[in-house]
């Protein structure tokens, strides 16, 4: 009696005529389930929150490197022309000697000095002004608290001078930088050096 012989597959052992197309599918299917097993849907949602974020960091690095601001170039060479302001100002914490009349003693030239540093680390901050402030000079002391006298002296381009004596370096505008910085600090008001903002004074400019 003949038995009928079935061709088997090679490659599995099983029955039935080996397609090479099937192989490909069956090991595709294979791996997607092993994924599935393995991989958490937390673990996608952190990948993805993750790949966000790097993003974000380097969209702001590669704007940060390619933006220019093109009112931060100056050249301060060019600024030559001088314009200053004279003032004073109140010390109410601290109690005036004979020694502050004589601006070569020691006493006073510790709170000029601090003083003048004071005034020129507001100014130079100052995002409207700090490019053009150049110093700031205490000349006098007098009694009443104490009250100091300065001047302020700031440079210009000459091509823009009248339009910075108008606009920027008004008289309004820096008296209201110098004022407004007093007035963010009215909690060092315990401060030997604080300056009362009510007593500053302003003068005309000078050329």
């Amino acid at each position: 009696m003949d038995i009928p012989l079935k061709p088997l597959n090679h490659r599995n052992g099983s029955e039935g005529p080996f397609d090479p197309a099937h192989e490909p599918i069956s090991t595709v299917c294979r791996i997607k389930r092993e994924v599935e097993r393995n991989v958490k849907p937390w673990m996608v949602i952190v990948t993805i929150l993750v790949l966000i974020v790097a993003v974000i960091i380097l969209s702001i690095v590669v704007c940060s490197a390619l933006q220019e601001d093109v009112d931060d170039k100056f050249d301060s060479s060019l600024f030559e022309i001088p314009l200053r302001f004279n003032g004073s100002f109140q010390l109410p914490n601290m109690v005036f000697t004979e020694e502050l009349l004589i601006l070569s003693s020691n006493e006073s030239q510790t709170l000029t000095a601090e003083l003048q540093e004071k005034v020129a680390d507001l100014y130079t901050a100052s995002p409207a002004l700090g490019r053009y402030f150049s110093k700031a000079k205490i000349y006098s002391l007098r009694n009443g608290s104490i009250i100091a006298y300065y001047q302020l002296t700031f440079l210009m381009p000459e091509e823009q001078q009248d339009q910075l004596r108008n606009f920027t370096l008004s008289r309004e505008m820096v008296y209201n930088v110098f004022r407004q910085f007093l007035y963010d600090h009215e909690s060092e008001d315990s401060a030997p050096t604080y300056i009362d903002p009510l007593s500053l004074n302003m003068f005309g400019r000078l050329w």
